[in-house]
């Protein structure tokens, strides 16, 4: 089975959010989360820095963000169809452009919070600290 981790900004309800949703959608349970802060980043790969993006490290250790990232992470996740085959069809750059302006904004939007930490309800076999 492909193990992939999300990256993810832990300051971030958004992210925490979405975090948690893709989660709930991973039937396969091979996704594993970690935030920036994290010891597993801080060991593993140090010269990985809170951007204003998500970064997700596939079963290759190749790295993939923003809309590279959000494409190859719905080949594991449940979701509409409809939802599934717009995101596959939409050219990566418009994607970005929409990722982009949704993270300059977000902790305006959604909010930030105290601590970087991980979403309430995420299992913790699913974590990597």
């Amino acid at each position: 089975m492909k193990k992939i981790i999300i990256v993810f900004d832990g300051y971030c309800i958004l992210c925490s959010d979405c975090v948690l949703w893709i989660y709930k959608k991973n039937k396969l349970k091979n996704i594993f989360y970690t935030h920036f802060e994290s010891d597993f980043i801080k060991n593993n790969y140090p010269n990985l820095k809170l951007e204003n993006t998500v970064y997700l490290v596939d079963e290759n250790e190749n790295f993939l963000k923003m809309s590279k990232a959000i494409k190859y992470c719905t080949n594991f996740i449940e979701m509409n169809f409809i939802l599934k085959f717009f995101i596959k069809i939409t050219p990566a750059f418009i994607l970005d452009i929409i990722y982009r302006l949704i993270a300059r904004c977000r902790y305006v939007m959604f909010g930030k919070k105290s601590i970087c930490s991980f979403p309430d309800g995420l299992h913790t076999k699913q974590i990597l600290k």
